[in-house]
């Protein structure tokens, strides 16, 4: 029925029944946009047409590079990208004999420590936190000694439950020895995160500058129950050896910066 006829008084109106293929449709609001039309329906007079744009056709590499283009953050390598860059951290490792540099670690709850780190290949690597952090790491090519100086108790570790056997090898081959879960680029920055394949529950996520020549810059560590330690170094210094008894566990623990407050 018409509105006019609705809002009458009580008035007796005869219902005619639409003829036979006459649209019974409302006109659509000027400028608005319609669903799509039948092909037996009739367009409302005052709708503009609707023109249809098919966007153009893409090869499946091509719309991967555009995605990755027009996505914000680090762009995933993957084929033959992927292994040039691992070859390339692979290279780094085996080509550092001795490394020492500062160190920053942030843990999982925010707290901060800062201290000196030095690097012994193969399988030697040793951590001096600064005070008030009572710690010291020590790994011998055996075994990973954590030192409490505060509390005079060392905790001993097989380094090859620990992430840091998959860098200290005498080999690194990061394709054989772990599960590469990623790699990716963000600028000048290389990152590749690893599982170990010997079922080290949790993961690490390496992160290189990678300008003229490849840096490490900082990792993560993210152990069984999500809980991340990250450590970023710089001021690294090569070539700067150290002897084997410096990388041995004392039985005591003592800090090197001893006097210097903690």
């Amino acid at each position: 029925m018409s509105l006019a006829n609705a809002q009458g008084s009580s008035t007796t109106v005869t219902k005619t029944p639409p003829a036979p293929q006459a649209a019974a449709s409302q006109p659509a609001p000027q400028g608005a946009l319609r669903p799509s039309i039948g092909q037996d329906a009739i367009p409302a007079e005052d709708a503009a047409p609707v023109e249809e744009i098919v966007p153009p056709k893409m090869d499946e590499g091509a719309s991967w590079q555009v995605a990755v283009e027009a996505s914000k953050g680090p762009t995933p390598l993957i084929g033959q990208q992927q292994a040039d860059a691992v070859d390339k951290i692979n290279a780094y490792f085996n080509g550092v004999t001795s490394l020492e540099g500062n160190f920053q670690q942030t843990d999982s709850s925010n707290k901060r420590s800062n201290g000196r780190f030095y690097v012994l290949r193969p399988g030697k690597i040793r951590f001096d936190y600064a005070p008030p952090n009572p710690l010291r790491i020590i790994a011998d090519g055996h075994s990973l000694a954590i030192e409490d100086k505060s509390l005079k108790t060392v905790e001993k570790y097989p380094i090859k439950s620990t992430p840091f056997r998959l860098l200290l090898a005498k080999n690194v081959d990061l394709g054989r020895d772990a599960k590469i879960v990623g790699v990716e680029r963000d600028n000048n920055v290389l990152a590749i995160t690893l599982e170990d394949r010997k079922g080290t529950a949790g993961h690490i996520k390496l992160s290189f500058d990678s300008g003229s020549q490849l840096e490490l810059r900082e990792w993560t560590i993210t152990d069984a129950q999500g809980l991340t330690t990250r450590v970023t170094v710089d001021n690294l210094v090569r070539g700067r050896k150290k002897s084997s008894r410096f990388f041995k566990s004392d039985d005591v623990p003592s800090s090197p910066f001893q006097g210097m407050g903690g």
